[in-house]
């Protein structure tokens, strides 16, 4: 008699320089396209010994659904024990804004093998998709993402914290600090865009200080400043 085969799905997020999926690395943390590129690779690793896995690919645009402007190829196949394969990610020519970044996201969902002594064995099976942020970037826009970052504008009015980027690039937080407080809830500002939180009991002239991610998955300096009344 053949027993169940319980299948349980993984997601994570790239956060460090190497991301891994169980037996997968990924070769970066996010991905930045530049427009002025034909495609972007993305190289996949598998780490294991013996066992091969199942890759599939894609993208979309940010609410898990819908399939993002770029196409992905392989956009699934088999990756064997200890060899490495890039993605390519291709620009479908749907029309962009042209003057600020946007966001896509880029899933790899990686299924491993099972040996074939299990066959017959009741066996959990984890599938693992891991999701980066995929950032079009087209040309001519101002100054860098770094610049994008260290100008960013903290105020503050009845409760709520506003930060605004007046920049061209996304700003993702490392870390933010407001008064010495960890504000883990923020991720990133949009490029000529408002974030806003709550943060009661704020007094004007706090100090704010944070760092943010840059396009190599590290942290930048870190920037200080004093929250403004709005």
């Amino acid at each position: 008699m053949r027993l169940p085969l319980l299948i349980v799905c993984v997601t994570t997020y790239a956060f460090t320089t190497l991301s891994h999926a169980a037996g997968i690395q990924v070769g970066r943390t996010r991905v930045i396209y530049d427009a002025n590129k034909k495609e972007v690779a993305l190289a996949l690793t598998n780490t294991e010994k013996e066992l091969p896995w199942l890759i599939q690919s894609w993208t979309d645009n940010g609410d898990g659904k819908t399939r993002g402007p770029f196409i992905v190829t392989p956009p699934l196949f088999r990756l064997d024990p200890q060899k490495e394969q890039s993605l390519r990610i291709t620009w479908s020519g749907q029309a962009l804004p042209t003057d600020r970044e946007s966001l896509f996201y880029m899933n790899v969902r990686t299924i491993p093998a099972i040996e074939k002594d299990n066959n017959q064995k009741n066996v959990l099976r984890l599938i693992y998709k891991t999701r980066l942020k995929l950032f079009w970037r087209p040309e001519g826009l101002k100054n860098t993402p770094v610049d994008a970052c260290k100008n960013l504008r903290f105020s503050q009015r009845e409760g709520q914290v506003f930060i605004t980027n007046d920049g061209d690039y996304y700003s993702v937080f490392d870390t933010l600090r407001i008064s010495g407080k960890s504000i883990p809830h923020v991720d990133m500002v949009a490029p000529k865009a408002n974030a806003t939180f709550p943060l009661a009991n704020t007094a004007n002239g706090s100090k704010v200080t944070w760092r943010c991610i840059t396009d190599y998955g590290n942290a930048t300096a870190e920037f200080t400043t004093r929250l403004t009344q709005k």
